[in-house]
């Protein structure tokens, strides 16, 4: 089956109850799962464990597939004992260690997390998704240069899997580290074309270490290298909410803040997702939210969110200031500082920074919830995005021909969201598109070599 094809069939099964009409065993759990973990709270999901009998172990394959889809539900009882019995029936399993340090994670256990990752990696060392968890959690226990070694040998070890170069780069947070990842790949003498594997990950760190001009650098080269005859083995997707239980992250979100006695309201994309819709936008990328910056305590914050276990921290850019979550359904969160200057309160995004009229905040009821949102919804919303009530699926908050309110902070780093964004569209075959992106980063000669293949 293609990616695209399990793209859909997984989007069937969020949106419809398919389950009902299967036979009963480890398929129907699954469909039923995530079903659910869409459209029913963490209750409805484990009443439907017990009433069919739990989740079936005697196949790992499904077993795994269906304790996924209950980690991501957090129904972590029914998770625990599950774990449990196929840590009894399979010991040797690598997947259940990585199941295993998620679960930790999530729960704040970042040593637990990093000792199952690096299980994972012993009963069978070419297993990616160990590596990659040992990078991720190894940055949050152990001291910055023993992290950046092991970050240096896994994305040498594993120079083509994309899962293990993304957890290096998006913890690569100085020039010293980007060059050494850089180095140890080169080094390996890989073909040209393996360049297109890791590209956007060493662009990545390549940004996250203040290295722009690198970043643009390695974009051009695998530009040309497209436009030589390299093939990309699937289209760039954008990454987008739905199917990552966006109202569930959203409902344990609010309880959260509010819980707490956060002064928080709903901002930007998500503030339009509810106004006009209802809910948060499945064409969205994450939920926003604010906090004023004389009630932004980041330290308080962080301390709420590492003791909840629907929440880990995810990784946000050095230059930032928000904080950055990731929901156990997959749906990433930015907390931002709306801050004062002026006459306008902004909040900041690496390059760019957006500003609004001062405006109040009132609680508005939407699907059950009293949420907090600017009471002069229109005014704000025009503000960011114009015509906000008409969909807008190729929105982009971070060039001024889409958002009236958006101000450029770091003009050479927005010369790298549009040679990224050209990269992009060139692997959906939208040339005409990607020369244009290429313009606006003043790539011209890059941009006259862009056309179809033949």
């Amino acid at each position: 089956m293609s990616f695209n094809a399990k793209q859909t069939l997984v989007r069937a099964l969020s949106r419809a109850p398919l389950y009902r009409a299967m036979p009963p065993g480890a398929v129907r759990t699954y469909a039923a799962l995530k079903y659910l973990s869409e459209n029913s709270n963490q209750d409805e999901i484990t009443q439907y464990i017990i009433s069919s009998g739990g989740i079936p172990t005697r196949h790992l394959s499904t077993a795994l597939v269906a304790a996924r889809a209950v980690f991501r539900a957090g129904a972590d009882d029914v998770l625990t004992d599950t774990l449990d019995e196929l840590d009894q029936r399979f010991p040797e399993s690598p997947e259940l260690a990585a199941i295993h340090a998620d679960f930790h994670a999530y729960h704040g256990r970042y040593d637990e997390a990093f000792a199952f990752a690096r299980k994972g990696r012993i009963l069978q060392p070419s297993h990616a998704g160990s590596v990659a968890r040992m990078v991720t959690y190894g940055y949050r226990i152990l001291p910055r240069d023993e992290a950046d070694e092991i970050a240096v040998t896994a994305a040498a070890r594993f120079p083509r899997n994309g899962e293990v170069q993304w957890a290096c780069a998006k913890l690569c947070d100085s020039s010293e580290q980007f060059h050494r990842l850089r180095k140890g790949w080169e080094a390996l003498q890989l073909e040209e074309e393996d360049l297109l594997k890791v590209v956007r990950q060493h662009a990545t760190a390549a940004a996250r270490a203040g290295e722009i001009a690198s970043a643009i650098d390695l974009y051009r080269r695998a530009i040309r290298l497209l436009m030589g005859g390299a093939k990309l083995a699937a289209p760039i997707p954008e990454p987008k909410l739905e199917g990552k239980s966006a109202w569930s992250a959203f409902e344990d979100l609010h309880e959260a803040l509010d819980g707490a006695g956060v002064p928080y309201f709903i901002a930007a994309g998500t503030a339009l997702g509810l106004t006009r819709e209802g809910r948060p936008l499945s064409s969205d990328n994450d939920i926003d939210v604010g906090v004023l910056e004389d009630d932004f305590d980041q330290p308080a914050l962080e301390e709420l969110f590492a003791k909840h276990p629907r929440f880990d921290f995810d990784v946000v850019h050095p230059h930032t200031k928000k904080v950055g979550l990731r929901h156990r359904g997959g749906s990433p969160i930015d907390i931002f500082r709306f801050y004062r200057d002026g006459e306008k309160i902004y909040h900041d995004a690496v390059f760019v920074r957006w500003g609004n009229s001062p405006f109040d905040v009132e609680r508005r009821e939407i699907n059950g919830l009293k949420l907090p949102l600017p009471a002069d919804a229109d005014k704000y919303l025009t503000e960011n995005y114009g015509d906000w009530r008409t969909p807008n699926s190729n929105f982009d908050a971070f060039i001024g021909s889409d958002a009236p309110n958006v101000e450029t902070t770091w003009p050479e780093y927005l010369n790298l969201h549009y040679v990224r964004r050209a990269y992009k569209k060139l692997s959906r075959g939208e040339y005409q598109a990607a020369a244009a992106e290429l313009r606006n980063a003043d790539e011209h000669q890059l941009a006259a070599i862009v056309h179809p293949q033949p």
